[in-house]
Formats: C-alpha cells, sequence, structure tokens
C-alpha cells in the first residue's frame, strides 16, 4: 500500500468519526428537549461530505490527484469565508454578554426607534460579448445600475411592546435569538405606500427599470447572541471554532455546542406611526400579571414606569428626507399590557382613546 493510500486510509477514518460522534451527540440532546436544542448545522455537514469526499478521491486515485486536490481546497476555503460570514455561533461569540450587560442592552433596544427608509435604484441590462475558454464568442446580460437614492422616512410615534425575557435551566452560556416585529398604526401603511409610488414616479425616468424597496431596522439589535449566566466549560470559545473550521472538524465541534447550549427565544415588538397630524384612537392595552415557575426574568417589562403622552402639534416636518433622521431615546407613551396565556400573543380591548404620542420637541431630523 502506498503512502497516499495510508493516508487516504487516515483522513476517511477522521472525516468519519467527526462526523459520525457529533451528529449523534446533538441526537442525543434533542431528544430531551426538541424546543431547547437547537437544529443540526446543515450546511457545515454538506460542506463536510464535500470536503472530505475530493480529499480522500485524492490520495487514492493517483491520476487525477491534482483537480481533485485542488476542487477539495477551493472548497474548504469557501467554507471558512461562509463559516465566518453567516454562521451563527461566530456571531454570538462576538455578542455574548452578562446577565447585566444583557439586561441593560434589552433596556436599550426598547428606546430604540426603528430606522425606516426608501431604497430606489434606476438600472437597464446590457449584452456583453466575450469568448470562452475555447475561442468561441459567447454573450451573457448584465444589470447596469446607472442611479441609487436613499430616503429616510421620521417615524413620529412609538410604543414598545416587547415582553420580559425569561431563561430555563441553570446552564451557564445560552444562546438569544433575537428578531424585530414592526407593526404600522393607523394610516401609516397608506402613507408609506404613497411615499414608494411619489419615489418611484420621481425616478422612473433615469433608465429602463426603476425599483423602490422598503426597510426597516432597530439600531444596535444583534440578531445572533450569548447570554452569559456563569462560568462556562473553556472549550466553549470562539478561537476553538476557528482551530475546527481550518482543521475540517467543525461539524463535531458545533454540534457539541449546540447539544450543551441552550436556546431561547425574544421579539422586539413595536408599534410605530409616521402620521404627523392625525390624532389616533389607540385602543388601551391591558396587562395581567403572570408569574411562570422556574423561570428567571433577565429584563422586566418597564411599562409601568412609562408617563402619558403629550399632544401631538401640527408637524411641519417632510414626510420623508435624504438625511438619516436622530431621534431621542425616550418617548412619552401611556399603554398598558394584556397577555394571553394559551397563545402567548398581545391582546387589545377598546376602553377609551388617548392623545396621539410623539417624540419631545426638538429632536434633530
Amino acid at each position: 500500500m502506498s503512502a497516499g493510500n495510508v493516508f487516504g486510509v487516515v483522513l476517511t477514518i477522521y472525516f468519519t468519526l467527526t462526523l459520525i460522534i457529533g451528529i449523534y451527540l446533538q441526537s442525543v440532546s434533542k431528544r430531551t428537549s426538541r424546543e431547547l436544542f437547537s437544529e443540526f448545522p446543515t450546511s457545515q455537514i454538506v460542506f463536510h461530505v464535500l470536503i472530505s469526499l475530493f480529499l480522500i478521491l485524492s490520495c487514492f486515485l493517483n491520476s487525477v490527484y491534482v483537480p481533485l486536490l485542488s476542487t477539495g481546497l477551493c472548497l474548504w476555503f469557501v467554507k471558512i469565508i461562509c463559516n465566518i460570514c453567516c454562521l451563527r455561533e461566530h456571531q454570538a461569540f462576538n455578542n455574548m454578554r452578562s446577565i447585566q450587560n444583557t439586561e441593560a442592552f434589552l433596556n436599550g433596544i426598547r428606546q430604540k426607534v426603528p430606522v425606516a427608509s426608501f431604497y430606489c435604484e434606476c438600472f437597464h441590462y446590457d449584452t456583453v460579448y466575450y469568448r470562452d475558454v475555447n475561442g468561441y464568442s459567447q454573450t451573457r446580460t448584465e444589470k447596469r445600475i446607472t442611479y441609487r437614492q436613499h430616503r429616510y422616512v421620521q417615524i413620529l410615534g412609538m410604543i414598545d411592546h416587547t415582553p420580559a425575557l425569561y431563561v430555563t435551566g441553570q446552564a451557564p452560556l445560552i444562546y438569544l435569538k433575537l428578531k424585530e416585529q414592526i407593526l404600522w398604526l393607523g394610516d401609516s401603511d397608506l402613507m408609506l405606500t404613497e411615499i414608494s409610488n411619489q419615489i418611484y414616479f420621481e425616478n422612473r425616468y433615469f433608465d429602463t427599470y426603476c425599483t423602490v424597496d422598503f426597510s426597516v431596522e432597530i439600531p444596535g439589535l444583534t440578531s445572533q447572541n450569548f447570554l452569559k449566566r456563569g462560568h462556562y466549560p473553556s472549550w466553549m470559545n470562539q478561537k476553538l471554532l476557528w482551530i475546527s473550521n481550518i482543521l475540517q472538524f467543525d461539524v463535531l465541534y458545533i454540534c457539541m455546542l449546540r447539544s450543551r447550549i441552550p436556546k431561547t427565544k425574544l421579539l422586539v415588538i413595536k408599534s410605530c406611526s409616521i402620521d404627523p397630524n392625525y390624532q389616533l384612537d389607540q385602543p388601551q392595552v391591558h396587562l395581567d400579571k403572570i408569574t411562570i415557575p422556574n423561570l428567571d426574568v433577565i429584563c422586566p417589562s418597564n411599562i409601568d414606569q412609562i408617563s402619558p403622552p403629550n399632544i401631538l402639534d401640527e408637524n411641519k416636518q417632510p414626510y420623508y428626507t435624504d438625511i438619516k433622521p436622530q431621534y431621542f431615546d425616550t418617548f412619552d407613551i401611556n399603554i398598558e399590557y394584556q397577555y394571553d396565556k394559551q397563545n402567548e400573543t398581545l391582546n387589545t380591548k377598546v376602553d377609551q382613546p388617548i392623545d396621539y404620542y410623539t417624540i419631545q420637541p426638538g429632536a434633530v431630523i
């Protein structure tokens, strides 16, 4: 048996064992709790199988080992780039916070005003002629962008509906998934549609095609996070995650992480309005104080401390602007909560109309 075949056998055993052990460990944890422990790293498993296949075949097939080895190394490099950009454990290690820092972070997110913007793009398609490797003439279509524009929409009123964060168990490290949901009040949806149409009709003559996309985000909100509750094992660190990516045992390491780290989710909910003059009859919402046993409250709701709103005067600011708005951190809002114990959804009950809510006068727009 040649040296290449021996090396191929060693690689086969190494790649197979790391894959099987990782999948087995996470399968055991998912049997205990399908809700607390996460899904398998499917993309990492696919990369692992493909890279292993090309590297092992390059050891046994001496006649074509160069293209096989080159393909395997290229896939290995692509996998590392994808893990850096998309792997949630990599992002969560960058956003690791203690309980105190997490509570301060969530309280800050509750006070943040979402940033709403329109993105306009004008473009056309060109036919490009080129020659392939065999010298034959070929054509392809390329998109040519000739004009771009960002428009920011002023959010004049906001109510935060984010519930408290509850954590189960005694795990020292918890994966926290944050997701945002923006609800538009009153005629805000209609006004956003009118603004989108206006931007389109203003810019559609710049080129053959014109698209207008709307986006809204909460500044500073990180989707992937780790919540540190105590001393966790030393092998749970970002350096070892990097080493696992390089040495091709990332499937084993990620499965070990996901089998030991429970997950929890929190939906950041905000109701917003962009109507500058309309006095909205906003129904009051009441909260039934509920207690859930054996759960630690990381960031309780501070809704009881919110003061009544000020009356909104006539706003002479434009509907949208090219300048990104800078808001104050706090709003004066009067709202209470009600939580459905079965469906865990926010319910409203019409009680009496209240005045419209707005940011304090003097904000820089």
